[in-house]
């Protein structure tokens, strides 16, 4: 009797010493920090920089959906009225273990972007490293996004009216905090970064759009939920993701974009019938979290682009059956 309540008690003492230790390695490693290089990014008044940047953030950048909308009553009516919204963020998102907020982009000095320089601001956005090097959440993806077009946005952010708005703190559980602090990187830059990108209807140029600005690899490419880490062929789609309005039985999986003649959704498909998807039809899931009402101002040009690029991809099987589960 005696040894088992010994047994027990080291146990015991083991499992404890064990808890602290994991403890004591979140707490210590959260928020994760990055010491990442300064974009040699500068603001200016240039009006054809700011228009661009506008188009960008309110088009295929597709900023304004989230930082544009204060609530999800907001999404009810964004299509009629994304371009008046001022971005000065507050709507929040709830994730298991996360509450997470759009944070103010106007050019407040208190509660928005008139706090950080141009540089921190384009370090934010380029390496998701914060003015202090803490890495934000992952929810951006803009690591290849040229210097040109960097530059475009600031500006065009720069120029806004101001908003004085206080967003609340992000909310991190410990497990999300432990995922955070081991698992997740931010979503910087691969490769060379362009300084400029030629703006042209070429599957180059569509390449670009798709990977680094409009985000489309980022949900139609399956991916790891906990860690964000890519696992299926790019563009085949299959990336269960959250319903936009939050309930959390529904996902809505993304189609394959890849032209696989069986399972490609848009295979069989023409320049203008895509074109026409988004600038005509819009959103038919109300469930999706693409962001269609952004997507619909894209230029014809910038459709053709991203459509040339799509067409060119290796055709991957991949069948995704429903696009939009009740669990």
């Amino acid at each position: 009797m005696k040894t088992v309540l010994t047994i027990l008690k080291w146990t015991g003492i083991v499992i404890v010493a064990l808890v602290a230790m994991i403890v004591a390695a979140v707490y210590l490693n959260y928020p994760p920090k990055l010491n990442e290089p300064y974009p040699n990014v500068v603001a200016v008044t240039d009006s054809a920089v700011i228009a661009h940047g506008k188009y960008l953030v309110y088009g295929p950048a597709h900023c304004a959906v989230c930082h544009g909308a204060a609530s999800r009553d907001d999404l009810e009516t964004l299509a009629q009225k994304i371009f008046t919204l001022p971005l000065s963020g507050g709507l929040e998102f709830n994730m298991p273990g996360a509450k997470i907020h759009a944070k103010n982009l106007t050019p407040d000095k208190e509660t928005g972007i008139g706090r950080y320089t141009d540089a921190e601001l384009a370090r934010m956005i380029r390496y998701g490293v914060r003015h202090n090097n803490e890495v934000m959440f992952p929810f951006m993806s803009f690591g290849n996004v040229s210097d040109a077009d960097l530059q475009a946005i600031i500006s065009f952010l720069r120029s806004q009216p101001a908003v004085k708005k206080e967003i609340p703190l992000d909310e991190l559980n410990f497990m999300m905090k432990g995922v955070m602090a081991f698992l997740v990187t931010p979503y910087g830059p691969k490769g060379e970064i362009a300084k400029t990108v030629v703006q042209d209807t070429t599957a180059q140029y569509g390449a670009y759009l798709a990977n680094h600005v409009a985000g489309c690899h980022d949900c139609h490419t399956n991916a790891d939920l906990m860690t964000g880490k890519f696992i299926g062929q790019p563009y085949a789609g299959g990336q269960k993701t959250p319903d936009v309005y939050e309930d959390p039985h529904t996902w809505v999986y993304t189609p394959n974009l890849t032209p696989d003649p069986k399972t490609g959704k848009i295979y069989n498909w023409d320049k203008d019938q895509f074109i026409a998807r988004f600038k005509k039809t819009g959103r038919t899931v109300k469930n999706s979290i693409m962001p269609w009402e952004c997507y619909t101002s894209l230029t014809d040009n910038d459709l053709t682009a991203i459509y040339h690029y799509l067409k060119s991809l290796p055709p991957v099987y991949n069948e995704v059956k429903e696009v939009v589960v009740h669990e």
